[in-house]
C-alpha cells in the first residue's frame, strides 16, 4: 500500500477517535486499528507486553475517572469509606482509554509497516517542509531501537534485584521512571551522532533529489482511502448533528432517527 494511503488511514482513525463515544463501539474501533499489526506478524512476546499495557491503561483510566467523576447525574457502584465508584465515570474512563489505545495502535501500525524512507517520501509528496518530514521519518526509524533498548534495560534490572511488583507503589513508580534514564541518554547520543553524520557528509535539505521507487497510488489504495474517508466524514457529520441537537442550537424533526442512531451506536 502506498504510504500516503497509510497516512490517510491514520488520519481517518484520528477523526473516528474524536467522534465515537460509546465504549462498545470504541472497542471495535481499537480492534480494527490493531489489524495492521496482526498482518505485520509482530512477535508474540510484544503482543503479550502490549496486552498488559492496554489492560493497565484501561483499568487505571476507568478507575480514576470512576472515583473522581463530578458530573451529574451519577450512580454509585459501591464505596470504600468516603470514596465512591461512579458508573458514569467508569464509562467515561473506558471510552477515553479506548480512544488512546486505538489511536496508538494505528500509529504503531504505521511505524511498523512503513519504511522510514517511504514515509519521508510520502510526507514530502504531501507538501510537508523537508525538515519536519525528516524529523518524522527519523523518529519512526529509531522507534524499534528505542523499544529494544527499553526491553534490554528492563531485563538487566530484573536480573539485579527483586521483582518490581513487590515494591511499594511509590517506589515502583520511581523505579519505572529511573529505567528511562539510560534510554533517553542513548537516544540523545544517537541523535547527536546522526546530526554529525549529516553535517560531515555535506547534507543540503534544499538540494534536488530523485527517488529510486517513485510513489504511485493504485486503484486499491484509492478505494481503501475513499472508503475510510467516507466513513470518517459520515461519522463526523452525524456527531455534529447530535451536538447541535444536544446544545439546543438547531434540530429538524426529520433528523430524529440520526440523533437516535448516534445516541445508541456512536
Amino acid at each position: 500500500m502506498d504510504p500516503r494511503a497509510r497516512l490517510a488511514l491514520v488520519l481517518c482513525a484520528g477523526i473516528l477517535a474524536i467522534t465515537l463515544d460509546r465504549p462498545a463501539t470504541l472497542a471495535v474501533y481499537a480492534a480494527l486499528c490493531a489489524v495492521p499489526l496482526l498482518l505485520a506478524r509482530v512477535d508474540m512476546r510484544w503482543w503479550r507486553g502490549g496486552l498488559l499495557a492496554v489492560l493497565a491503561i484501561v483499568w487505571s483510566t476507568s478507575l480514576s475517572q470512576g472515583l473522581f467523576y463530578a458530573e451529574q447525574p451519577r450512580v454509585s457502584l459501591g464505596n470504600i469509606g468516603p470514596l465512591h465508584l461512579y458508573r458514569e465515570g467508569v464509562r467515561h474512563g473506558l471510552a477515553q482509554s479506548l480512544r488512546l489505545v486505538g489511536l496508538s495502535l494505528a500509529g504503531l501500525g504505521l511505524a511498523v509497516t512503513t519504511p522510514a524512507d517511504r514515509l519521508h517520501a510520502a510526507l514530502l509528496a504531501l507538501r510537508m517542509p523537508f525538515g519536519l518530514a525528516l524529523m518524522a521519518a527519523t523518529a519512526v526509524r529509531f522507534l524499534p531501537e528505542v523499544t529494544r533498548e527499553l526491553a534490554t534495560v528492563r531485563r538487566a534490572r530484573a536480573a539485579r534485584g527483586r521483582p518490581a511488583w513487590k515494591r511499594a507503589p511509590w517506589a515502583w513508580l520511581v523505579l519505572e521512571v529511573s529505567l528511562l534514564r539510560p534510554v533517553v541518554a542513548r537516544s540523545l547520543r544517537r541523535a547527536w551522532n546522526l546530526a554529525e553524520s549529516l553535517d560531515a557528509r555535506g547534507f543540503d535539505p534544499v538540494a534536488p533529489r530523485t527517488r529510486r521507487q517513485p510513489l504511485q497510488m493504485r486503484p486499491l489504495d484509492w478505494g481503501v482511502v475513499g472508503l475510510a474517508l467516507s466513513v470518517a466524514t459520515a461519522a463526523a457529520s452525524l456527531r455534529v448533528v447530535y451536538i447541535l441537537y444536544t446544545s439546543e442550537t438547531w434540530f429538524h424533526p426529520a433528523l430524529r432517527g440520526v440523533v437516535g442512531f448516534v445516541r445508541s451506536w456512536m
